[in-house]
């Protein structure tokens, strides 16, 4: 007699491990490894999702099996290689498997499904397996077509595989870059085995990519966080974009970042990884000194860049770098922030002012309306708490009143604002200034004749240990912008610097900054991790904490001072051997003290786990 072995889809910590199930006779042939099914537990009448992780012959459990009640796809969508990842990648941040298959299954849509079982044939098995390179490269920084470098450097690659029957994936965080990727790949000749991965399509086009990966006996995937769990067959290559991009990091359980579960992936595959990006971070750096990643940066022209230690916002350089800019085509200013204003102040007091709602930074959006930057809550009845003053005055200027001042000075050119809420992909060529913030640039065909950025060093001052490693990014990847003519000009940088991105240094910087951290033991020289509970709870944890040697723990501090619920944190600093061993801790832990607890998030009004576990937390310093 044959046993399902299946995952049930909850994120019940209780629940993450394979139970066993008899197969009722009316369903023996269509219970299959990695199909949808309905499975009864516990004493209650309801059913709940599940997939059938692998058929046995012999049950774990001695006792009455319940059956399993219904099959709801008889297509195989969970294979046993991505189960294989969900599991490690769970086991790793503290998570469950479900937390990851959430991520890697999109929901399922009928009439998808109904059209792909028609054309669903047999998967062809892998024949050829690649050498298992690991690599890293910066790129040209300066465009010499409206076709970059990396884009090139990625067809190449993924040219090399397809005529080798092998699949790649390609993970690119921004939409502009994946769009650039995939109208390059729609003009190549294997346009037909590209699946478009991103996450802004519907649901159903999301549900039907998942199907085409998981059908084609190679494919070309192409995406951004989910992409990494593509179910393709014969992978022969991992690609990643600019891993230092933040949008690469999961903000809900299990907080991975895309590129460890690359790493994971590959590992376990053996596939080909690559990794590229016009500046360096710390953790690429960290691999390549480990000997784990080869560096296979090729020289390139270094970009024409000035730098400027002027203590004004927009000085004698940037000035003239934007009017001859304007003389040959567009000129690109990248400026720190959105809005009006940076921050708010009082107009009696001078007093820096707070939200009425959680006390957090006031700044003014476009519409001049006061927000917070902590709540998003608009505080029109603004009333200072130190004076009583109702009166708001503007700090620093964002980008809408720097697109605003330009506009101006330069009447004779069009002035155009980007930034999250003004997407925009392309302009057209000619005599125009676009005002971004980092990350919203657009391009221009043929590129930037000039790019200024400002706000520097109000750029490297955030509070974050990460303020140069992302200034550095954002800085050169709008410098990539640039026209091959094309000149660049930072204000308020310092003259050191300076100088070392004025050469182009990346490699050299990527090394300073890892040593910096080594330095101050945080990561990636190590790993840190962040818990947070309510303070009570969290005391538990911080005693059981003391029984788990060679874990220095930091704090409690508080974490959300929301009225209606008070949680606190505690960072955990431990070295790379250890994280196997700390998240099964962990995992245990939150289980053993949060059973019968429950929280419910002061933003959102929803339920959220009594203990929040982040193993890898890019945000706790």
């Amino acid at each position: 007699m044959t046993f399902a072995r299946v995952a049930i889809d909850s994120p019940l910590p209780q629940l993450d491990r394979l139970f066993d199930y008899a197969i009722p006779q009316h369903l023996v042939d269509s219970v299959k490894p990695g199909v949808r099914v309905q499975v009864p537990f516990g004493r209650g009448t309801a059913k709940h999702s599940a997939f059938v992780v692998e058929l046995v012959q012999t049950p774990s459990f001695d006792g009455q099996l319940s059956e399993v009640a219904e099959v709801i796809s008889p297509l195989t969508v969970l294979t046993a290689d991505i189960y294989k990842l969900a599991r490690a990648v769970a086991d790793r941040q503290a998570a469950t498997a479900s937390d990851v298959l959430k991520l890697a299954i999109p929901a399922r849509s009928v009439a998808v499904e109904k059209k792909a079982i028609d054309q669903n044939g047999e998967i062809i098995a892998a024949l050829n397996k690649p050498q298992g390179l690991r690599e890293t490269a910066l790129q040209q920084p300066v465009q010499i077509a409206d076709e970059p470098l990396w884009v090139a450097e990625f067809l190449a690659r993924i040219k090399s595989e397809v005529s080798q029957s092998r699949s790649t994936i390609a993970i690119v965080p921004d939409y502009r870059d994946q769009a650039l990727l995939l109208s390059a790949l729609a003009k190549s000749e294997f346009a037909d085995q590209v699946v478009d991965y991103s996450t802004d399509q519907t649901p159903s086009k999301r549900y039907s990519a998942f199907l085409a990966a998981l059908q084609k006996s190679a494919s070309v995937v192409i995406g951004s966080r989910a992409a990494i769990f593509a179910p393709v067959n014969n992978l022969g290559s991992i690609l990643i974009w600019d891993d230092g991009d933040q949008a690469l990091v999961e903000p809900t359980s299990p907080y991975f970042h895309v590129r460890d579960v690359a790493l994971i992936r590959q590992q376990q595959s053996g596939c080909n990884i690559f990794f590229a990006a016009h500046s360096r971070s710390t953790e690429i750096q960290r691999l390549v000194e480990l000997g784990y990643l080869s560096d296979v940066t090729r020289s390139f022209a270094v970009p024409k860049l000035a730098v400027s230690t002027a203590e004004s916002r927009v000085d004698a350089m940037a000035w003239q770098a934007i009017r001859t800019g304007l003389d040959s085509g567009a000129v690109l200013v990248q400026v720190a922030n959105k809005g009006q204003s940076v921050s708010a102040y009082c107009a009696d007091c001078s007093d820096r002012a707070s939200c009425n709602i959680c006390a957090g930074p006031i700044w003014l959006g476009a519409d001049k309306h006061p927000r917070c930057r902590w709540c998003n809550a608009t505080n029109l009845n603004f009333t200072c708490q130190s004076c009583g003053g109702r009166a708001l005055k503007q700090g620093r200027a964002g980008s809408t009143r720097t697109t605003s001042e330009f506009g101006k000075a330069f009447a004779q050119a069009q002035i155009i604002e980007a930034n999250a809420e003004h997407r925009l992909q392309w302009i057209k060529p000619g005599k125009t200034i676009v005002v971004a913030t980092p990350g919203a640039e657009p391009r221009v065909p043929g590129g930037y004749a000039a790019v200024v950025i400002l706000d520097a060093k109000e750029t490297l001052s955030k509070d974050s240990l990460r303020a140069t490693e992302d200034a550095l990014r954002s800085w050169s990847n709008s410098i990539a912008l640039l026209a091959p003519s094309g000149h660049a000009v930072i204000t308020g940088l310092s003259q050191k610097l300076g100088q070392q991105l004025a050469l182009w240094s990346q490699v050299e910087l990527a090394k300073i900054e890892l040593q910096h951290r080594k330095e101050l033991r945080f990561a990636p020289a190590v790993r840190m991790a962040s818990v947070e509970a309510e303070r009570p709870l969290l005391e538990q944890v911080v005693t059981a904490m003391s029984s788990f040697e060679g874990v220095e723990v930091l704090g409690p501090i508080a974490s959300n001072q929301q009225p209606a619920v008070q949680t606190w944190r505690i960072l955990l600093r431990y070295e790379y051997s250890q994280g196997a061993k700390l998240a099964e801790f962990l995992k245990a832990l939150s289980l053993q003290l949060s059973a019968g607890q429950s929280r419910v998030s002061a933003k959102s009004g929803r339920a959220v786990r009594p203990i929040r576990i982040k193993m890898d937390d890019s945000q706790v310093i």
